[in-house]
Formats: structure tokens, C-alpha cells, sequence
């Protein structure tokens, strides 16, 4: 009796939350990372064995936009009492930052990876590609192709701004004249700034930013501008492509496919995928970080109730977890957590886009 009464209580359940775009505005880079978490969980949860902690997930949309965040967040907490929340956009991620540490929960965004992000408290945690190393691609493009003016339309948030900013540090670095054009949210119509730079002979056009900038392709085709077009992440996003009416065509950017990770592991993944929701997504890249973000936080939970110590939160156990994650083999590559909380082993390759929904590698 005394040896039962001495047993260290089991975590039986473990709630998460993922905050993502479902509506509204980049929507690719939420239904199909909540699937792929959905996918997940659903796979951990059928093989998980009886002392290993069953996971529960819920999910909330925050439509793209920073003020929804902390709202988002706190329902996700009262009415679920999580203790991990996933959250894709980067703005988003530093205004639960306050929130993370008073309710000792742990942050993972699994779409993004800059240095602000590296920068913030040592709750969150950044499973995806580098922002930086990502964007400096098409840098390193515009130099190749001998480009000597260049525009960049930036959309207003801080992902597009430092996707922006790496370009054209790189530019500066090579002498190469440019300009950063950010736009307004809801803009539409672009013909001012680009009549303004046909003028001034720009000869490429880089648009980071979401399915507005479509309209910005159309419009300076229609006007005659005949220059090499340049994209981010974005770009297969089907608004973005039906804005354009098609002139995105041929537009290159920095991207990720199977073939750019583990292909093995990526295929069986999509055709799980496929499985599960009637098709394939049309942009691999966000639900394959996201599945690999949420399989490395499932991977540690497994261990929960043989490795966490009575005097360990939670908060502190899970911390020290991903801390110590090094080469995990993902769909997406060996994933490996830096000191910072970032992660390295996730490598975008510049790509061309040839049809509305088929993307072919320009270099890696």
C-alpha cells in the first residue's frame, strides 16, 4: 500500500492549440498546416501506448491578423486549458509573448523562422525555414540575371518586411539599385507605382506579400512591363493566381517540394494526406513543416510520464525537450533546435512557375 500511495501521478491528456489563417487572407498557410496537425495527432493518438499521454487539439482562426492573436489564444485557454499553443504568423507569435510566460505555455511556429522570432522569450520555439536564408534566394537571383533596378512591393507585416529587407541587403551588397514599395493592406490598385517605375527603367519587379499583389502582376503587364517577375512563399496561393489573371506565369520564387527534404518520408506523407482530406494540398510546404513541427512536439510527449521529474513543470520539462532535439528526421529534412529556439535543416530552392498550379526548380 505504501509502494501505490508513492507512484508519481501520469499526465493522462495533453491539450494543444493552433491559431492559423483559415479565412480571409493566406489561407494556404492554415487549413493545411491544421490538417497536417490534425493528421498527426490522429496517427499519435492510434499508436500511443497506455502510459503515453493522449493528445487533443483545437484549433482557432485568426484571419491573418495580429489583433486576433491574444483573443484567439486566451479562448484557447479558457475553454481548453492548453498548455502548447502553434501559431503561424509571425506578428501574431509576439503578441501572446506576455501571455506565454504568465500561463507557462509553450510556443511553436511552424511556418516561420526569423530573428525577431529568435529573439523573444524562451517559451517559443521556431520549427520551419529561415526566413532570412529563404528570401535571400531571389537576392542572390536578381544578381545572377544582372539586374540593375529593382522595386520590391512589401506587404505590411513583419514577415514580408524581413523576406524584403533580405533581399535588398543583399542587393546593396552587389550595387545593385532598389526600392521597397510597402503597400497598404487592402490595396488593389497598384498603377501609380508602377507607372512611376517603368518611367525609371526598373527591370524586375519582386512582390512579397499576398492575393493583392495579383492585381499589382495584372496592371503592370497591362502596362506594357515586359521585366522579370519575382515572388515569395506565397505564390501558389489560388487568389493569387486567379488576381493575376494569369500573368503570375512565369514568376519565380523561393519555394519547397518533396524532392527539397526527405522524398521518401514527404511522399508517404502526401499520400497519407490524400488519404485523410480527398487531395493533396496545393502548397506542400506549409503542411509539411507543420506536420514535422507537430510529430517532433508528439515525439517528446511520448516520453512524458518516464522522463519528466516531480519537481519539473511541464512548462519546464517540454522546454528542456526541445532544447535537446538534434537531426530529427522529418519530411522536410534532419531538424535540428539551436540555443535560440530556432531550428535549422529545412532548405527552400528557387522555382519557376509554369502553370496555375505546377511549379518547376530553377536551382537549389
Amino acid at each position: 500500500m505504501l509502494f501505490q500511495s508513492c507512484k508519481k501521478e501520469e499526465i493522462q491528456e495533453i491539450n494543444i492549440g493552433y491559431i492559423g489563417p483559415l479565412s480571409t487572407r493566406a489561407t494556404d498557410l492554415g487549413i493545411g498546416p491544421s490538417q497536417a496537425m490534425k493528421l498527426a495527432v490522429k496517427e499519435y493518438n492510434k499508436n500511443r501506448t497506455n502510459n503515453e499521454p493522449k493528445v487533443n487539439l483545437f484549433i482557432e482562426d485568426d484571419k491573418w491578423e495580429k489583433s486576433n492573436a491574444l483573443p484567439s489564444y486566451n479562448k484557447l485557454r479558457k475553454e481548453h486549458n492548453i498548455d502548447i499553443v502553434f501559431i503561424s504568423n509571425t506578428d501574431g507569435t509576439v503578441a501572446i509573448q506576455d501571455a506565454l510566460l504568465k500561463d507557462g505555455v509553450i510556443a511553436i511556429n511552424p511556418l516561420n523562422n526569423d530573428q525577431l522570432l529568435a529573439s523573444l522569450n524562451e517559451n517559443t520555439f521556431m520549427i520551419a525555414k529561415s526566413t532570412e536564408e529563404a528570401n535571400q534566394v531571389i537576392g542572390v537571383r536578381m544578381v545572377e540575371l544582372d539586374l540593375k533596378n529593382v522595386v520590391i512591393f512589401q506587404y505590411p507585416n513583419d514577415f514580408m518586411s524581413r523576406a524584403a529587407n533580405a533581399v535588398q541587403e543583399l542587393l546593396n551588397e552587389n550595387g545593385v539599385k532598389n526600392k521597397i514599395v510597402t503597400i497598404d493592406k487592402e490595396q488593389v490598385d497598384f498603377n501609380e507605382y508602377l507607372k512611376a517605375a517603368k518611367d525609371d527603367g526598373v527591370d524586375g519587379y519582386a512582390f512579397f506579400g499576398y492575393k493583392e499583389l495579383g492585381f499589382a502582376m495584372k496592371q503592370g503587364r497591362d502596362l506594357g512591363i515586359d521585366v522579370p517577375y519575382f515572388g515569395s512563399t506565397t505564390l501558389l496561393s489560388p487568389d493569387f493566381y486567379n488576381n493575376s489573371q494569369g500573368t503570375i506565369i512565369g514568376t519565380e520564387c523561393t519555394f519547397f517540394t518533396p524532392p527539397d527534404g526527405n522524398y521518401i518520408l514527404a511522399h508517404q506523407f502526401l499520400k497519407n494526406f490524400a488519404n485523410e482530406y480527398g487531395e493533396e494540398p496545393l502548397s506542400v510546404w506549409p503542411p509539411m513543416q507543420a506536420y514535422d513541427a507537430t510529430n517532433i512536439v508528439l515525439h517528446e510527449l511520448k516520453d512524458l510520464n518516464t522522463t519528466k521529474k516531480e519537481s519539473e513543470t511541464f512548462e519546464e520539462w517540454l522546454r528542456n525537450r526541445l532544447f535537446s532535439v538534434h537531426y530529427y528526421q522529418g519530411i522536410c529534412g534532419n531538424i535540428s533546435i539551436t540555443e535560440d529556439g530556432s531550428s535549422r535543416g529545412i532548405y527552400f530552392s528557387l522555382y519557376k512557375l509554369i502553370s496555375e498550379d505546377k511549379l518547376i526548380k530553377v536551382k537549389r
